[in-house]
Formats: C-alpha cells, structure tokens, sequence
C-alpha cells in the first residue's frame, strides 16, 4: 500500500486528476460495480483479474417493444415482488447481482425498510434485474428458475456469497455451490443460465431500465415514480418513503 502511494504520488498533479477522472467514468461505465478499491489498485498492479463470464446472450434474442416511462413504473407480471399488492407506495429497485453497493442496501437497508413498511403494508418492494456484466446476467437468470416464493431467498443467498463468487476463478462453481444448497443440481444450473426466455426477461429488465427510465447505475430505485440513485441508508429511505406515503394517502 505505501508502495502504492508513493507512485501515485510521484505522478504530477494533471495525470492525478486524469486518472481519478478516468477511474469514476470507468466505474460508472461498470454501473458502479462496488469494487472501486480492487479496480484503482489494478491501474498499480502487473493485471487486473477480469470478472468472469457465466452466461452468454442466446443469439437474436428479440425482448420486445419498449414500454412508455408510466407504463415501466408499474407493477408487470415478471416483477419479484415483496409486500402487499395495492399499498400505497410502490419501491422499485434495479439492481445488479454482481453489485456490491447492490449487496450492502440488501443486507443493511432492506431489512429496515421491510420491518417498517413493506410488512405493515404501506408499501410494496419490486425489485428488477440490471446485469452488468454476463456473470450478473447469469446468476439472475438462474434466480428466476427458483419458485417465486423462493427468489428472495436464493437471491440473498447469491448477495452473501457475491464477493466469493466475483473474485472467484471459477464463478460457475460457485454459483453452484450455492444453488446446491437451494435445492438446485448442476445440470438444473446450466440449463437456467442457458434458458433463452429467462435471459429475455433480465434483458428486457435492464433495457427499460436504461433506456426508458435513464438508470445509468446499480442501485437504483424509484419511489412512486420518484427516482433515487446510490445504495441509500434507512434514513434517507425513509425520508423518501414517508414523502410518498403522505402525498398518497392526503385525503
């Protein structure tokens, strides 16, 4: 680490200010993958670990018409679904399976805002895929082989073991390891990994995200419509939910 110090500091003031601009366009080109401190310490080392491939787009995938900016803010029949239909506010999350800011608002956030909203009905949790990357376009359409009853679940369990999965030189066993323990073997995952209609649904995902909705990095929600960026503590979650909540049910 001081070794690596001493060299950025060796460098003049204009190629700093070069590289720290470089290096924030690069991790939102990524969708803000989270791990900014493995990708600035890889400008230093001899070369950066790519992230693995796990699945390949099946060729002349056709996802559809896009829909109207109203239309992709309600509630579809693909969506993973936390919470009562019909409450009075509608969270929507597009996330990244391979996204570590993604990873901490599931694992410090969500939880909070399940106990305090979704669960006392005022609000409903949709969460929708936006792969960066193949391996992420995998592992969430091998998520959706899952009974829906049991997405949250293997997608928690895919959150908790992310880091080991991302860095790991072999992501697809670990991935199966994990399926494994959800009841999953290994042919069962290649197959859902490979499935064309569930790639269309993550891709059609990631599509409205971008193209209609303007999302250019992971997590993002959007708050009866309102939109937020960034992995957001409960306080500001809050906020944001109680804002709606209020304007929805002023009678």
């Amino acid at each position: 680490m001081k070794n690596m110090k001493a060299r950025w500091m060796s460098l003049n003031p204009r190629t700093r200010t070069t590289v720290v601009t470089l290096s924030a366009a690069a991790l939102v080109s990524l969708g803000g993958l989270g791990y900014a401190e493995g990708w600035f310490s890889g400008l230093f080392a001899k070369k950066a670990a790519p992230v693995a491939a796990v699945a390949t787009p099946a060729p002349q995938l056709e996802i559809g018409p896009m829909p109207t900016v109203a239309e992709a803010l309600q509630l579809q029949p693909t969506d993973r679904v936390i919470g009562q239909f019909g409450a009075p506010v509608t969270l929507i999350e597009y996330a990244s399976l391979t996204c570590s800011h993604c990873a901490d608002f599931k694992a410090e956030t969500l939880p909070q805002v399940k106990r305090d909203w979704l669960d006392t009905g005022k609000a409903v949790f949709v969460f929708r895929e936006l792969p960066w990357d193949n391996l992420a376009l995998g592992m969430s359409a091998l998520a959706r082989c899952v009974p829906p009853a049991q997405y949250f679940t293997f997608t928690d369990m895919l959150f908790a073991n992310q880091k080991r999965i991302v860095t790991s030189g072999n992501p697809l066993a670990e991935i199966k390891g994990v399926a494994l323990a959800a009841g999953l073997n290994g042919e069962q995952v290649d197959a859902c990994i490979a499935n064309p209609e569930l790639q269309k649904q993550v891709l059609r995902n990631k599509a409205v995200a971008r193209d209609v909705l303007g999302v250019k990095g992971t997590p993002a929600f959007f708050v009866n419509g309102q939109q937020l960026e960034g992995a957001q503590p409960y306080k500001e979650m809050k906020a944001a939910l109680q804002k709606a909540y209020d304007a929805a049910t002023k009678k």
